[in-house]
């Protein structure tokens, strides 16, 4: 599969899959880095001679898609709503990372801190990491994997971001693994 995998932040998702990679954890190339910001993460499609662009236009990202042959999408924090038209095209073949055990801390406002503030502040034993086929409802497409993580002796939120991150390294590179082996 030609992978095109969307971000908006720091790139450590990215990083991680690109990594995997490298070590063949996976077959598909990761063919295209798009993002909707000039976000720092952009550096490791540079460094990995990915073509890289920032489209703000939904417009043209349809467009670039189909210029490089995507044939699967990945978001790995990428913090923008995917527009219906590339939902309806790539139907089935779009996965999104997510950092909480949903369906619990999903759907609108539910990102990044805002999820581990939620789960700190309900006193959760466990979080951990989703792995889900987009569709036009946020966070509510069938999940591909998921693992958790013990958090009952967490201080603060950004120790389970810190946890949960560590799960989504892994976690995305093997969802595109059984996605693979289920084609």
């Amino acid at each position: 599969m030609n992978i095109a995998v969307f971000i908006s932040g720091r790139g450590s998702n990215l990083k991680a899959l690109i990594d995997a990679k490298n070590r063949g954890e996976f077959d598909s190339n990761i063919s295209l880095i798009i993002s909707n910001k000039d976000a720092k993460g952009l550096m490791y499609g540079y460094y990995a001679n990915i073509d890289s662009f920032v489209i703000k236009d939904d417009d043209k990202l349809l467009d670039k898609l189909r210029d490089y042959s995507i044939d699967f999408i990945v978001l790995a924090g990428y913090l923008k709503t995917v527009p219906d038209e590339i939902v309806d095209n790539y139907e089935g073949r779009i996965i999104n990372i997510h950092p909480s055990l949903l369906p619990k801390y999903g759907g609108k406002g539910f990102y990044g801190m805002n999820v581990h503030q939620a789960v700190f502040d309900n006193k959760e034993k466990e979080s951990g990491a989703s792995v889900h086929y987009v569709t036009k409802e946020i966070d509510g497409g069938d999940i591909v994997l998921q693992r958790k993580v013990d958090i009952s002796d967490v201080k603060s939120p950004s120790e389970i971001r810190d946890r949960v991150l560590e799960i989504e390294h892994t976690i995305l590179k093997d969802a595109i693994k059984k996605i693979e082996e289920e084609e």
